[in-house]
């Protein structure tokens, strides 16, 4: 009976689905280029209006205004004939869709199918000169990432898009518009509506380099989420497996005080890690007025999620200088792309990369 029921609320899905990525968000103006560009706007039977290129948008306080001509709606569609759409550099198919935020800026949106999607998104998170098989790993998990956000979304009936196009969710570069668009959409065919699947889309997650062990996800957000952590030996090479970050004393409280730390000289730093795993949950720091207890992955956010590149890390400080030295570069949880990467090299298959990484998932196809 459940399992009929889990199969209806999926029915729809055995059609290709569409996903609506959030491009630019509360930006001042943006560019639009493509060949024949066209506007639509939601009147009853929308007409597509022929604008000139490039287009130069802004919000009005009735609506839009394009290069000198004014469109007086809530929100409006930018098409193009032929090719694909460049929007402030980033190439994108699909259609693209501005709306004006309460700060009288603009959102702007590109609705696209979900598999074409996937293609800017392999040129965001990794490389499509990458072996295959790790391109084909990193393709079912985005699908399934991607269809759980959405489902997520429409739950709660609260936004008017599906992704973020950054490092919140999924980094969606758009397209190269050159040969390796067809090397990447012809890998992501090859799994052409397969997810992750266990009573329900997976929270398949994904990150750089895990450093030699991946993480749970309720360590890192306290989502009571399913997850898996393993040992990995297969990131080792990776460039980002080693790092060092180095501030110095006077960078580092001036970035903590707008969080609660007082004083003006640092007297201790100090880890708490977890005791089944190599990461910090907790960094205290002591000064000569007071205490500050924080989340390791709130200092990550703090000090900069490319500069502090994972809570797996240790502390060394002088008077002078604060210096981290840690491993591995993400959040740790579900796949890590490195290892996928040289698990594909040394012929392991993408069923059996995924199975590695999520081994309390299944393989489903839904389109």
């Amino acid at each position: 009976m459940m399992q009929n029921r889990l199969f209806s609320l999926f029915l729809p899905l055995l059609l290709m689905p569409l996903i609506r990525v959030a491009l630019f968000k509360e930006v001042p103006q943006v560019t639009v280029q493509g060949y024949q560009l066209y506007v639509k706007t939601p009147e009853p039977r929308p007409i597509g209006y022929h604008i000139d290129d490039p287009a130069h948008i802004t919000a009005t306080d009735d609506g839009f205004a394009i290069n000198s001509e004014n469109f007086d709606y809530p929100f409006i569609q930018i098409g193009a004939e032929k090719e694909l759409i460049d929007v402030d550099g980033k190439k994108v198919d699909g259609k693209i869709e501005i709306r004006k935020t309460p700060n009288g800026k603009l959102l702007v949106l590109n609705e696209l199918p979900l598999e074409d999607y996937l293609i800017g998104l392999i040129h965001g998170e990794i490389s499509a000169l990458w072996h295959p098989e790790a391109l084909k790993a990193q393709a079912v998990a985005a699908r399934t990432y991607a269809l759980k956000r959405q489902q997520q979304k429409a739950s709660l009936n609260s936004s008017d898009y599906d992704l973020e196009s950054d490092i919140a969710d999924q980094v969606y570069a758009g397209m190269m518009d050159d040969p390796k668009d067809r090397i990447v959409q012809e890998i992501v065919a090859a799994t052409k509506g397969e997810v992750l699947w266990r009573n329900g889309l997976y929270p398949a997650y994904f990150h750089s380099c895990c450093g030699g062990q991946t993480e749970l996800a309720s360590r890192v957000w306290g989502k009571k989420e399913s997850s898996y952590s393993v040992i990995d030996p297969f990131c080792e090479n990776s460039p980002q497996r080693k790092w060092q970050l180095r501030l110095s004393q006077r960078d580092f409280l001036n970035q903590l005080k707008s969080h609660g730390l007082e004083g003006s000289r640092i007297k201790n730093i100090s880890l708490e890690r977890y005791e089944e795993g190599p990461r910090n949950v907790m960094v205290i720091v002591e000064t000569n007025v007071a205490t500050l207890f924080i989340g390791a992955t709130d200092l990550r956010r703090i000090l900069g999620y490319k500069e502090l590149k994972s809570t797996w890390f240790d502390i060394d400080w002088s008077p002078r200088e604060i210096v981290f030295t840690g491993t591995g570069y993400g959040h740790g949880v579900g796949l890590c792309q490195w290892g996928a990467k040289t698990m594909a090299e040394s012929g392991k298959t993408y069923q059996e990369i995924l199975k590695f990484y999520y081994p309390k998932a299944t393989l489903r196809k839904l389109y």
